[in-house]
């Protein structure tokens, strides 16, 4: 049965705020698990919903007229149809889809409507172009209010069909392009179609480029329609990283963990159910991780000294951090220092007459986070 009952903005706030328990039923469930319903054996495709600049969209406020600029459905129900009209029907617990009752929200429109953005003005699916005045999802919850408050299902939700005809004559068609929209508070979400909505994945990576050894890196996925439910692996490669559950269309991971290698970072969106969403990867972000490099300065107490004199050497390492310095006489090994606040210091008297090419050599404690150096050669003369 379709009915026609309207409401006023006035009354239909005031009907609201006094049963709003009614608007604000169902839960998270819902966007997860197809209705009990589904699929409707008289549905023949889903419905996709846009706004006026043509972007899909997947919800949107309850007092919205219309709810959506366009509305296309993804399966020509009829060939040879021209004009598109969409309805609103509550679902009973107990009753098949043909029994529902709902109402048209808008009046039928021809299609396709040339004065609409790309490619729905050349469409040959049906399309139902929305109109200022058609009924808000608001006002079909108040003519048909859904008083369902247990966990079958049925809570919260009304499904929205879109039936065609022609401009030459002949009724609507039984069939219909359908899609399940849950109302909670003052808005209203698609969390059933017939067509799984297109996602796309985008990943960010900070710091970016390339960056030391033991840095904190945190990647960021943003998936879209933000409605998408599901998860998002985070790739090096063919590895997994971690897999995170999607919340408002973000998912995050932070890693200190990355090895020196290039890493090739993706993330992969996987919808909780394949019905209502597609999965979708981002593109591929080439992160370069290094060790940190140091660099160590020698200096001797002299340039020449006579034999049985003591010579100091002081090597200065940078950035200052722990390790040993091995400081050499040609190949010869003299000593191995400790650094100290980056600078490690040996003496010594036992130097033979002639001249001596000397260097240091910075070993880091961890060798996974830092590079070795070797300083420049310092020649030192010792005479008899």
């Amino acid at each position: 049965m379709l009915l026609t009952l309207r409401r006023s903005a006035a009354g239909i706030a005031a009907l609201v705020l006094a049963g709003g328990a009614l608007l604000t039923t169902g839960g998270a469930a819902h966007a997860t698990t197809p209705p009990p319903w589904e699929p409707d054996s008289d549905s023949v495709g889903g419905l996709l919903f846009f706004n006026s600049s043509g972007t899909q969209i997947t919800g949107g406020s309850i007092n919205d007229s219309p709810l959506a600029a366009y509305v296309e459905g993804t399966t020509t129900i009829r060939n040879g149809d021209d004009k598109a009209t969409l309805f609103g029907y509550l679902p009973i617990n107990g009753e098949v889809p043909g029994q529902w009752q709902g109402e048209a929200l808008g009046a039928s429109t021809v299609y396709p409507n040339s004065s609409a953005p790309v490619p729905l003005k050349t469409a040959v699916l049906p399309v139902e172009t929305g109109a200022n005045g058609d009924e808000t999802v608001g006002e079909l919850a108040v003519d048909f209010p859904n008083l369902d408050t247990s966990s079958d299902g049925y809570a919260g939700i009304y499904q929205l069909r879109l039936r065609t005809s022609s401009t030459k004559g002949g009724g609507l068609t039984p069939g219909y392009d359908s899609a399940d929209i849950l109302i909670s508070g003052s808005t209203w979400s698609v969390v059933y179609s017939n067509t799984a909505l297109t996602t796309t994945t985008a990943l960010s990576v900070t710091p970016s480029g390339s960056v030391f050894h033991g840095t904190s890196v945190a990647l960021k996925a943003t998936v879209s329609p933000s409605s998408a439910v599901g998860s998002v692996g985070f790739y090096d490669g063919s590895k997994l990283l971690k897999s995170v559950a999607v919340s408002g269309g973000k998912a995050s991971y932070t890693t200190k963990a990355l090895t020196d290698a290039a890493h090739k970072l993706k993330a992969t969106f996987t919808p909780t159910n394949p019905t209502s969403f597609t999965a979708s990867t981002s593109s591929t972000h080439t992160l370069t991780v290094k060790a940190h490099s140091t660099s160590v300065v020698l200096k001797s107490s002299a340039a020449t000294i006579k034999k049985g004199k003591k010579l100091t050497l002081t090597a200065t390492e940078s950035p200052a951090l722990t390790g040993k310095v091995t400081f050499y006489d040609g190949s010869k090994k003299l000593a191995t220092v400790s650094v100290k606040k980056g600078k490690a210091t040996f003496a010594t008297k036992k130097l033979a007459t002639g001249t001596h090419s000397l260097k240091a050599v910075f070993t880091p404690s961890n060798l996974a986070n830092d590079k070795a150096s070797t300083s420049k050669t310092v020649k030192v003369k010792v005479t008899a």
